[in-house]
């Protein structure tokens, strides 16, 4: 039994460690610089064939309120919805661009504001 309570808590400080370095590593999502350089990426690694290249495609990102914890893993680890297959770019671009790159897609999924 003191083993299983041993292992739980190394389990539970290493998420945290995880959990903590995830959260030093990201950047500013609202700065404009790196909302361009993650734009940069969507256009060079061709998400705009799915996406559209103002986010308006087929798999459509405007309009949308998505969380930034959500976005990275789906650009990071891939994802399947309805039978179209996002592929994983976690080893092809650093944390740094996919948080690039979630910062492009943030900028462009918010609902528009209305008057």
């Amino acid at each position: 039994m003191r083993f299983l309570v041993v292992w739980a808590g190394v389990v539970l400080v290493s998420g945290l460690a995880l959990a903590k370095l995830q959260a030093e590593e990201m950047p500013d999502l609202t700065n404009p610089k790196v909302i361009t350089a993650g734009h940069e990426i969507y256009l060079e690694k061709q998400c705009a064939h799915c996406h559209g290249e103002d986010g308006k495609g087929g798999v459509n990102l405007v309009q949308r309120t998505l969380d930034a914890k959500g976005v990275f893993t789906s650009i990071a680890d891939g994802r399947e919805r309805n039978g179209i297959r996002m592929p994983e770019w976690r080893g092809v671009l650093s944390d740094k661009q996919i948080w690039e790159a979630t910062a492009y897609v943030l900028s462009i999924s918010q609902p528009s504001k209305k008057p």
